[in-house]
């Protein structure tokens, strides 16, 4: 009995409408045989009239998660697990583990006086603090420190880590990468840093305070591999913000 084979077919001028016959059936056959397909077939499949997201709608609320992250700290060590994170996970992206399309999203917590495995993914992160003091990220030897609503952009390939001072307070990271996407490209790579964490190299928030002053940037002679991190304080922009809002008519956000 002869399976039935994939066909796509559309009745409309400049897409594919070809019909099955018994010729053309064995000439796929052959071409299986060699590990090739005609496009015909499936070309209305995968060059849609528009796009087709396999992501549905999902609300996350922060409220109903928050004591889950905070509850991994207890339940799973740095030691067993580098990253303890309660990723968001759609219905229709699960083969992934994207919230939404290509993007991975999660949220992790952390204790005060515990530090955090150092990493370096491939992927593009980008990070917003939930917390009141203390905490702190390292990227490629350059310590930054983080305030309430803070976000920062750490560049592929660095290594990275985040922790909580000992005098500080428990705090969340709301994490966002392209590791779905970097994945579907088949570019992907990870480390774990030799030393597990890293030493800073730098005076602490050297980044924040050579690359976050508005308008104005170094005149050479800064040392960074690949583009520097970029950290958004909360309340520094929404002060600036402020002083726009008066004289432009427009929303300036």
């Amino acid at each position: 009995m002869t399976r039935r084979r994939e066909n796509h077919r559309e009745s409309v001028a400049g897409r594919a409408d070809v019909e099955d016959t018994p010729e053309l059936l064995a000439y796929y056959d052959d071409l299986e045989a060699l590990d090739a397909g005609a496009l015909w077939t499936v070309a209305n499949k995968i060059e849609p009239w528009e796009p087709a997201s396999a992501s549905v709608p999902v609300l996350w609320r922060y409220r109903d998660l928050r004591d889950h992250v905070l509850r991994s700290v207890d339940l799973v060590t740095p030691e067993k697990a580098g990253r303890r994170v309660i990723y968001l996970n759609n219905p229709g992206r699960t083969d992934v583990a994207a919230a939404v399309g290509w993007i991975y999203a999660g949220a992790s917590g952390d204790a005060p006086g515990r530090a955090g495995v150092g990493a370096s993914p491939f992927g593009q992160r980008g990070a917003l603090h939930h917390g009141r003091g203390g905490a702190y990220t390292v990227v490629d030897g350059h310590k930054m420190t983080l305030g309430a609503n803070d976000f920062v952009l750490t560049p592929n390939g660095t290594w990275h880590e985040h922790a909580v001072e000992a005098s500080g307070t428990p705090c969340i990271w709301q994490d966002g990468l392209d590791i779905p996407l970097v994945n579907a490209l088949e570019a992907n790579f990870y480390e774990v840093h030799p030393d597990l964490t890293q030493a800073v190299a730098y005076a602490v928030d050297d980044m924040t305070k050579t690359w976050g002053n508005l308008g104005l940037t170094p005149n050479g002679g800064v040392e960074q591999g690949l583009q520097p991190d970029v950290q958004i304080r909360m309340g520094a922009d929404l002060r600036g913000a402020g002083q726009i809002r008066p004289v432009h008519r427009r929303q300036p956000l």
